[in-house]
């Protein structure tokens, strides 16, 4: 039996984020992950630079909008893209949620996707409006993740206006009063991970193989 201590990744990851079959394959490896979710807003928390330097996590989800690149949200968070790895991993479709007794409740799939006319005199209820303060420190997640996308929806069960949401997190926090429905008046977004280049490690790299379907000490 092996004395070697068992390496721990810690994944920071967002609402919407669904990485348990990475995190299966990679524990099968002898590797084990501990996760920490943040809002969207802290996304870039763990990328930060930390005196003395901690780089944990170590590696964590990144969504941006699809009409903009990665680069320019780590920018706008001060980061140099520069200093940052990113490995893109899927599209995110944006979708609205109204109450099942809204009038848009009798829209089907032949009506397409809800546009900006359908939406022009809607109240728009912005998951950013009611979020929890930001937490200082990447390791920790907030009192209640996802508050914001929580309340949004909660609102939107009212009748009285729409949330926009990415279709992942419309569907982890979905209710049964709320229907989910496709529209073109956001461009998605796209979802990576990233890590700072100078925590660059094999750990990080077995994890990222994983997502890519490489096996066990294949080549990069």
């Amino acid at each position: 039996m092996s004395d070697q201590p068992v390496e721990t990744l810690f994944l920071s990851t967002i609402p919407g984020a669904t990485p348990s079959k990475w995190v299966q394959r990679f524990k099968a490896r002898g590797s084990h992950v501990q996760l920490v979710t943040q809002d969207e807003q802290s996304q870039t928390l763990f990328l930060q630079p930390h005196d003395p330097p901690r780089y944990l996590p170590q590696l964590g989800y990144l969504r941006w909008r699809a009409d903009q690149t990665w680069q320019q949200l780590v920018s706008d968070a001060g980061l140099d893209p520069d200093e940052l790895h990113l490995v893109r991993l899927y599209d995110e479709a944006p979708v609205i949620m109204v109450s099942k007794d809204h009038l848009l409740a009798a829209w089907t799939d032949d009506d397409g996707d809800v546009g900006a006319q359908e939406l022009a005199d809607e109240t728009f209820w912005d998951p950013a409006d009611y979020a929890s303060a930001p937490v200082a420190d990447p390791l920790d997640s907030p009192e209640q993740v996802a508050a914001g996308e929580r309340m949004a929806i909660q609102l939107a069960a009212t009748g009285s206006g729409y949330t926009l949401l990415p279709a992942s997190v419309a569907r982890m926090f979905g209710q049964k009063d709320v229907l989910v429905l496709p529209t073109d008046v956001h461009p998605g977004w796209e979802v990576g991970l990233a890590w700072r280049k100078a925590a660059d490690s094999d750990l990080i790299q077995d994890f990222v193989g994983v997502t890519k379907g490489r096996r066990p000490r294949s080549s990069r």
